[in-house]
């Protein structure tokens, strides 16, 4: 009986596979693509920050996890003079967006709060 209640809330857990149109919110909104691909507990995913260099992006790779609709991802931004390590925090909303917090050290932002809608799927 406790593997079968185990398995119904685990398959009742909201998934967040997808891309999601990501708005930082600092000075003004940066738009960013965040990819992720859920995998039970396991969260795994992709954000494309812009640079310095205006038109550019760094893809910087992200790993976490996610219980309860409630995720923690992280990641080091490469090419950079010293590697920098970013983290996001969020929750899924009833709505079906997503908001949380985005945090990169060392950049002068502080914790930037930010929200995503998921982009549909073409057929």
């Amino acid at each position: 009986i406790v593997a079968l209640a185990i398995n119904l809330a685990l398959a009742e857990s909201p998934n967040i596979t997808g891309t999601w149109n990501m708005g930082l919110e600092g000075d003004h909104v940066i738009p960013v693509a965040l990819v992720l691909k859920q995998d039970g507990h396991t969260l795994t995913g992709t954000i494309a920050l812009p640079t310095q260099n205006a038109g550019s992006r760094v893809e910087v790779k992200l790993s976490g996890d996610i219980a309860d609709g409630a995720f923690k991802l992280s990641g080091t931004v490469e090419g950079a003079k010293e590697p920098t390590t970013l983290a996001i925090s969020g929750k899924l909303l009833d709505d079906g967006s997503m908001e949380g917090t985005f945090e990169m050290p060392g950049h002068g932002h502080g914790s930037m709060p930010w929200t995503a809608e998921r982009l549909k799927e073409r057929k």
